[in-house]
Formats: structure tokens, C-alpha cells, sequence
């Protein structure tokens, strides 16, 4: 194999065989990555079992960094979970360390395996929209694990579908993977010392669910909310400005104002569309983050029929540059009025009753008015959840 370009070195690029921690953890495979890591399927030397299997997410080095300077927190988010609520759906944090790379120290965390994110389940679907009980289970055990960082006075950030991953997997369901797929070489590269590594392609675990799985299939699967890497501590200063994916960001953010948990619950709308529609409910656009944040707001207004309350503008840091004295957009497409109802409907493949339903739960998310939303733990009390619960394709 040819060398490639010598790619990030902020990253860690280990291999399948190589060892962590005086070699209690041996890396199989790699799962995933992210701006700020890559995570590894690791076999556990040390643990029982029926737990052997888990997955190292391998910070680069300068996420290991921000953790150190408290810009980043995720590490004390996990501490705080696994000594809250280890048994909510979210990471349990089983062990954590450092390794030392070419470029220097990389921080580890070890984490429960998980399987696929539930974009890449939805787009296995061929109108690539999820059956309604099956949308009902994944946001359920979303909302329930917002509902446990909120009580701890942790806001999550950045909820959407890729931080979303299927809970639990087969110990023997893994053995056979490995068996069937082999880590592959997707490149090389030589650093300057003479010495070659090689980067690996990332695969995650498919696992046995299907799109269309029964109703019981569907409220047997857990679902776990991942990657607290931009999370934040309510009440206090926000280690940044920006949060989010664009199409799932609230309008409060927009502005700077208001940072508070209801940024989830915004978020929670916006992904609960796009898993019965099977499209994003907002597509903002632009050639600067400026044109693409006016755009989104031009989408919110036309869905919500909503403005800023005066409340929320006296206490915006960017309002002016977005908003002109009598509230309206400065710039952007005017859009015809639309709702969630209506868009739901116009996608043809969801019945008038569920629509409705639906539609009253993300429309109770998307109040442009952050005191208007409800708390994660008022959404589980909402009508169109139960049917996570029952198996009645009715509800």
C-alpha cells in the first residue's frame, strides 16, 4: 500500500492488537469518530464475562486539553452520571486513563458498547422515515435521559439522531462480526521519525434491528443518548457560544440568550420530525454562518407563526445583528406560513390520527419562547409517548 498524507496528528491512530492500560484492554476494532475522537471496540481482560466487550472513545490531543482546562467537561458529566443514575440510558462510564501518543498525552474513556446510530437506522428505511412506535421508543428513552442530566443540572447541547445509539450488544453477535468483517487498512502514513501507522476504516455494529421490526422488537430496544463532549453545567457561564448542529440549534442561541435546558427540548422537536418524515423539519442555508443562522430564523417564524418575546430580546447579546427595532428579520427569504401538521401530512406515509399527535408533541418543543416549552419530565407524561409502551400501532 502506497503512503498517504501524514493526516491530523492531534489524532491517536492506534491499531487492532495494541493495549491500553498494562494491557488489560486489548483494541479489536475500530467504531467511529468524531471531530474531537475516535472510539474502539476493546476486549476487557479484567472484566466478568458477560461485560468483556466495551468501547474506548480515544480523545485527540486537543480535546485532552479542553478537558484539563475545564473548556470541555465531558469527564466530569460521566463521573456525575455513573454516580447519579448508572442505570439511565446513557453512558456508564467504566474506566478512564491516558496514553501518551507521538504528539503527546491522549485522554481514554471506557464506555458500554452501543450499536448504530439511529440516522444511519432511518436511512436503511426506503422512504427513510421510521415506523411511529418505533420514533416513539427512540425519543421516549431520549427524553427520559434528558430528563436525568436536567435533574443533575446538566444540559446536553447537541441532541440529534448520530448522538442517538442503540443500547446493548450480543456478546456472541460481536464474535461473529469479527469473524465476518476483520478490521480493514484504509491508509498509511510514515511520521518523521521513520515510523509508519496506518489508519483503519470505522465500522460500527449493525446489530439485528430492521426498520420495520414488530412492535415488540421495537419496545424491547434501548436506546442511549451519547457524547456529553459540549455539554454544559446550568446555572453557570457556557464554556462556548455556539451549540449544536444549525437545523437543530434553538433561536435563543441564535440571539445569545436565554442558555438554559429548554436548548434540548427544542432540539428533541426537530429530531422527532425528521425520525417520522424522514427529513430535517429546518434546512438552513448560507454562504456565511450569519445568512445561514438569518435563514433559520426565517424557517422557525414561518413554522411557529412565533416572534421574541420582549423579555427574551432585552436579555439577547446579538440581537441587532439579526433583528431590526420593530423585531423583523434584517435579510432572508419571507416564507409562507406553514405548521408541523401540515408538513407531517404533506409527507403522505403517516396516518391523519398519529399526525396529529405527533404534530402536538413537537409543536410543544418548538415554542420560540424558551418558559413555554416543557421540562423532559413533563414531555414523558405526553399522550403520543405512551404508545412507546403499549405496542398499539394505534397510538
Amino acid at each position: 500500500m502506497e503512503l498517504t498524507a501524514v493526516p491530523n496528528l492531534d489524532f491517536f491512530y492506534p491499531h487492532p492488537g495494541m493495549k491500553f492500560k498494562n494491557g488489560r484492554y486489548e483494541l479489536l476494532r475500530r467504531l467511529g469518530s468524531g471531530a474531537y475522537s475516535t472510539t474502539w471496540l476493546v476486549y476487557d481482560e479484567m472484566a466478568e464475562d458477560f461485560c468483556r466487550y466495551a468501547a474506548v472513545k480515544n480523545l485527540t490531543r486537543a480535546a485532552t486539553d479542553e478537558q484539563k482546562s475545564g473548556t470541555m467537561n465531558e469527564l466530569a458529566f460521566l463521573k456525575a452520571i455513573a454516580a447519579i443514575a448508572p442505570d439511565s440510558s446513557l453512558p456508564v462510564l467504566l474506566d478512564d486513563f491516558e496514553i501518551v501518543g507521538p504528539t503527546g498525552p491522549h485522554l481514554c474513556f471506557v464506555v458500554t458498547l452501543m450499536g448504530l446510530d439511529v440516522i444511519s437506522f432511518r436511512r436503511s428505511a426506503p422512504n427513510k422515515a421510521l415506523r411511529p412506535y418505533i420514533v416513539k421508543k427512540i425519543i421516549s428513552d431520549v427524553v427520559e435521559s434528558l430528563s436525568v442530566l436536567h435533574e443533575s443540572g446538566i444540559i446536553h447541547t447537541d441532541v440529534q439522531g448520530n448522538n442517538v445509539l442503540f443500547g446493548g450488544v450480543d456478546p456472541d453477535e460481536i464474535k461473529e462480526e469479527l469473524e465476518n468483517h476483520p478490521p480493514e487498512v484504509i491508509g498509511q502514513f510514515e511520521l518523521s521519525d521513520g515510523t509508519k501507522h496506518y489508519v483503519f476504516a470505522a465500522r460500527p455494529f449493525i446489530g439485528p434491528a430492521r426498520w420495520n421490526m414488530s412492535h415488540l422488537k421495537s419496545e424491547a430496544q434501548a436506546y442511549r443518548l451519547i457524547d456529553l463532549g459540549h455539554a454544559q453545567w446550568a446555572g453557570q457561564q457556557p464554556t462556548v457560544t455556539t451549540f449544536g448542529s444549525a437545523a437543530l440549534r434553538a433561536p435563543e442561541i441564535v440571539i445569545g440568550s436565554d442558555f438554559g435546558p429548554h436548548i434540548d427540548i427544542w432540539a428533541v422537536g426537530c429530531l422527532t420530525y425528521e425520525l417520522l418524515a424522514g427529513e430535517s423539519l429546518f434546512n438552513p442555508v448560507g454562504k456565511d454562518d450569519r445568512e445561514m443562522e438569518v435563514e433559520l430564523l426565517s424557517q422557525i417564524f414561518a413554522l411557529t407563526g412565533e416572534r421574541y418575546s420582549e423579555l427574551i430580546l432585552s436579555r439577547a447579546q446579538w440581537s441587532d445583528d439579526f433583528l431590526d427595532k420593530e423585531g423583523n428579520l434584517k435579510g432572508g427569504n419571507v416564507l409562507n406560513p406553514t405548521s408541523v401538521e401540515a408538513r407531517l401530512s404533506s409527507r403522505g406515509f403517516i396516518s391523519e390520527a398519529e399526525v396529529k399527535l405527533a404534530a402536538d408533541f413537537i409543536g410543544q418543543c418548538l415554542k420560540v419562547e424558551p418558559a413555554n416549552r416543557p421540562s423532559a419530565e413533563d414531555l414523558l407524561g405526553h399522550t403520543w409517548l405512551y404508545g412507546a409502551w403499549c405496542c398499539n400501532p394505534d397510538h
